[in-house]
């Protein structure tokens, strides 16, 4: 299990709440707090870390290219603009712990990075765990600006991590070959080649995603990627490598050497090229980072799309889904979701078994129960502390952020209702 730490970064002060101020990031990983607390900030340095730790593992970058001239939190933090994030004081530390590599940062001393002696063995050592070569994407909450955008690659200042999404989001339009279903509302999405316009279709209309409503804007661009990505890594798992062979990483280390030696190619050149000779390799599991999904939905929707980041979570045992959130919905409808797990695996054990599982599919379905092992919810706090929330018998706590804050609502309705008494006597 991958294992993470920030402290001093941005708003983040305190770190994580394991030992050595460490956090674990488990299958299915939940941010929640305020605004400002420092959600997106954790969920970014993880993909960047992540996708690091790949590009090591792949011999696509060096050590030296990473380290060196300051570039880590210099170019790299950039790509999320979070290069002014570090500490004035010099006193930031990052620490990433994956099963490929660890990173220790701090501003005193810069990156350091440490290969896990992982070998070429068939059956790693107990200890360590095998390096699955991920997909990592990172679904920003801007995304509605691209259903109402056209040619959002040329306009400037965007942080690089959102012109990626957009590629990969026209990639995935460009090959649509039939109209889409949406978990929402029974409507589809539907590409049209010709004129290069995404519509949506109901019942008896046809219009614009354009011309929709935010929800839609929000919600199909992280649905569309999402399960593009998930279907395809899952459909190649019989033929995808499990590991690169000795002559397969030294070819590619010759390659990656070729492309960064070559001083007749610019650094944008080199970017394209390593990402082109990177996607030769295919990959095994899928990291998806999603900030906020629950954006401009109704709460019904909210559950649909969760349900369903929560099923492509499921079809593979190494994928990941890291979720920031500002919704209590989500996490109740995640506490079902964990709660039908427990009840499932009874089911399964049960001679009523046929006449409950379609009981069980119409409030959960089976594709999208998780079990409480996999999820890690973490609380960021105004004071800069990242807190696990508590759990009974493996279900999230009632007493979090948000639910207090939803509840704050009925306290202050409680509180008008004196007063109107009070005017009455």
């Amino acid at each position: 299990m991958t294992q993470f730490k920030v402290k001093d970064f941005g708003p983040i002060r305190y770190g994580g709440v394991l030992d050595e101020g460490f956090i674990d990031i488990g299958k299915i990983t939940i941010f929640i707090g305020n605004q400002g607390t420092g959600k997106s900030t954790v969920a970014k340095l993880f993909s960047t870390l992540s996708w690091l730790e790949k590009q090591l593992y792949l011999g696509n970058l060096e050590e030296k290219d990473i380290v060196n001239y300051n570039r880590f939190p210099n170019k790299y933090c950039q790509y999320h603009n979070l290069k002014n994030y570090f500490s004035e004081f010099g006193e930031s530390q990052i620490f990433y712990k994956g099963n490929a590599y660890h990173f220790y940062f701090n501003q005193h001393d810069g990156l350091k990075i440490e290969k896990v002696n992982q070998g070429l063995q068939l059956f790693p050592k107990d200890n360590v765990e095998k390096y699955v070569v991920p997909k990592i994407m990172y679904i920003p909450s801007e995304r509605n600006f691209f259903s109402v955008v056209n040619n959002p690659e040329k306009i400037k200042g965007l942080p690089k991590s959102v012109y990626e999404f957009w590629e990969e989001l026209d990639r995935i339009k460009q090959e649509f070959s039939e109209d889409i279903e949406l978990p929402i509302n029974a409507v589809k999405f539907h590409f049209d080649e010709s004129t290069q316009q995404p519509y949506i279709l109901g019942n008896n209309y046809r219009i614009k995603l354009s011309e929709a409503s935010s929800g839609f804007q929000s919600v199909i661009p992280l649905f569309l990627v999402s399960q593009n990505i998930a279907l395809s890594i899952n459909n190649n798992q019989e033929s995808s490598r499990s590991k690169l062979n000795a002559e397969e990483q030294k070819s590619l280390q010759e390659k990656v050497q070729n492309i960064l030696n070559n001083d007749d190619f610019s650094e944008e050149i080199k970017d394209a090229a390593l990402k082109l000779l990177s996607s030769q390799y295919r990959s095994e599991c899928f990291i998806n980072v999603v900030e906020e999904p629950e954006q401009n939905l109704y709460p019904e929707s909210q559950k649909n799309i969760l349900y369903k980041l929560l099923e492509f979570a499921n079809l593979n045992k190494d994928n990941k889904l890291i979720i920031t959130t500002h919704s209590p919905y989500l996490i109740n409808y995640l506490t079902l979701a964990i709660k039908a797990n427990q009840v499932l695996q009874k089911i399964l054990d049960s001679p009523k078994k046929d006449s409950l599982k379609p009981q069980l599919e119409k409030i959960v379905p089976e594709a999208s129960c998780v079990s409480e092992k996999d999820v890690f919810i973490y609380e960021l706090t105004e004071k800069g502390e990242i807190e696990m929330l508590d759990n009974y018998e493996g279900l999230p706590s009632d007493e979090n952020y948000l639910n207090i804050s939803l509840g704050e609502t009925n306290n202050l309705f409680s509180e008008l209702l004196e007063i109107e008494e009070e005017l009455e006597n």
